[in-house]
This record gives C-alpha cells, sequence and structure tokens, in this order.
C-alpha cells in the first residue's frame, strides 16, 4: 500500500510518497485555499501512484474532522470533502502529531516542532495528544507564539530566539516529562546545541508517521481522534479520546 505524506505548513505544502523518494513542495501562505492546495498537490504528484493520504494538518483535528480554520492559512479548509477533492481514502491529523508519530519509541515522548508557527504533541504510552502552545504566556506577557516562530527569529536575530527556545523547551520539560524530547520543525537546524536531552529531526523523517497512520488496519481496535490508529500492545498508537 503506498501512501502520499502531505504536511500542510505555514510556508510551504510539503509531499512524499512511501517507499522512498524525493520531498517535493509548493508555496502555501495566508493565501493559501483548501482547494488550491489539492489543485497544488495533484500538480505536483502527478507521476506518483498512492492508494491512501495522510494529511499533517496546522490546528485542530478530532475526530478525523477539522476544528477550525487554520491560522496561517486562507479559509474554505473547515467543511472541505477531502477524500473526494482526491478520489482516495484520506486520514487527517494535527501536523505535530504526525511528527511525533514518526519518531515515537515507546513511554512518553515530547515532540516541539519550530517553524512558521510552533506546535508539539505528546506520547504516553501510545496514547498521541497535540498541544496548543501558540497563547501560551512564555516570558512576562510574551508568549510562544511572539517568541519561537521563523518571523521572531527573523525580527528577534538567531541568538535571542535560540535562548527563548531552550527556555520553552525546558518549560515543557518540566510540565510533561518525558523521557523522550525530540525537536523537529523547519527551524531545528538552525539549533546549535540543542536543548539537552534531546534529538532532532529532520522534515523527511515525517513520512515515517504518514505511513503509521495507515500501517496494520486489519488490526486496529479503535480510531477515535484524528485518524489516529489505536493498536494495543507496546509501542502501539492509541487516540486519546478527548486530544484536539
Amino acid at each position: 500500500m503506498n501512501i502520499l505524506m502531505i504536511d500542510i505548513g505555514g510556508s510551504n505544502v510539503k509531499m512524499m510518497i512511501s517507499g522512498g523518494g524525493e520531498m517535493r513542495k509548493f508555496p502555501s501562505g495566508r493565501g493559501l485555499t483548501a482547494a488550491d492546495m489539492v489543485k497544488g498537490v495533484k500538480v505536483m504528484t502527478s507521476d506518483w501512484k498512492y492508494d491512501a493520504i495522510s494529511m499533517g494538518f496546522p490546528g485542530l483535528v478530532e475526530k478525523g474532522r477539522l476544528v477550525r480554520e487554520p491560522l496561517n492559512l486562507s479559509g474554505g479548509w473547515l467543511n472541505f470533502d477531502f477524500a473526494k477533492a482526491f478520489g482516495k481514502p484520506v486520514k487527517i491529523i494535527n501536523d505535530a502529531a504526525m511528527q511525533a508519530l514518526a519518531h515515537y519509541q515507546g513511554g512518553r515522548m515530547l515532540f516541539v516542532g519550530f517553524g512558521t508557527s510552533v506546535g508539539a504533541a505528546m506520547v504516553v504510552d501510545g496514547v498521541i495528544m497535540p498541544v496548543e502552545l501558540g497563547l501560551i504566556p512564555l516570558r512576562g506577557r510574551r508568549t510562544f507564539m511572539k517568541l519561537l516562530t521563523k518571523e521572531a527569529r527573523r525580527r528577534n536575530g538567531h541568538e535571542r530566539w535560540q535562548k527563548h527556545v531552550h527556555r520553552a523547551v525546558a518549560l515543557l520539560k518540566d510540565v510533561f516529562w518525558p523521557g523522550d524530547t525530540v525537536i523537529g520543525g523547519g527551524n531545528a537546524k538552525h539549533l546549535d546545541p540543542l536543548p539537552e536531552g534531546c534529538r532532532r529531526s529532520c522534515n523527511q523523517d515525517v513520512i515515517h508517521g504518514a505511513v503509521r497512520l495507515w500501517k496494520d488496519a486489519a488490526h486496529l481496535h479503535h480510531s477515535e481522534v484524528m485518524g489516529v490508529p489505536a493498536r494495543r500492545g507496546r509501542g502501539g498508537v492509541r487516540a486519546a479520546r478527548s486530544a484536539a
């Protein structure tokens, strides 16, 4: 079964296919609608053959459906029928959660992504829960969104941005007590050094999370939130019933 991964970011829409191959992308931004995204993906992947789609969405997702319009894109996403538009089965998951799925090895794992926006997901004993960080105060009244994004790095300079990243990761580790912490997103490559006790991911790794959404489908027990397969046993991934 070939899986098409679509990772919708605030700067680019990225695509990969299971089984190996390049990452392709085209610009997104605040003018991108859901219909524009589908059209762009079809053009960019016209020579690829795939059976199903895993879509990472930059916002709230519940029970495989979008909860609200994205903050960094245009409108027309909330009630869009992606399966009909692509003519393929589609599973939708929060973009940070799909990255977390790609790296989960068991126990308690925290994923934090730094890019156009900032996102996170926590996986505890196979239950995955995206965490909305944007409006959390980090320094005074300045929030994660004000201090940790791509724009914040450009505006405030790399050194100050990196200092805020280290502060934010330390805070999140104090809150969630993960045994494993993964740093990803487009700006992860600029961190030197990484926050203590963390490992780095790259954008290409997300294909592994996309595949896991469909892997072993015949053995799934539940699929309650975000299209995340629920599987019993160590290392399996189950859906957090109240996750968003």
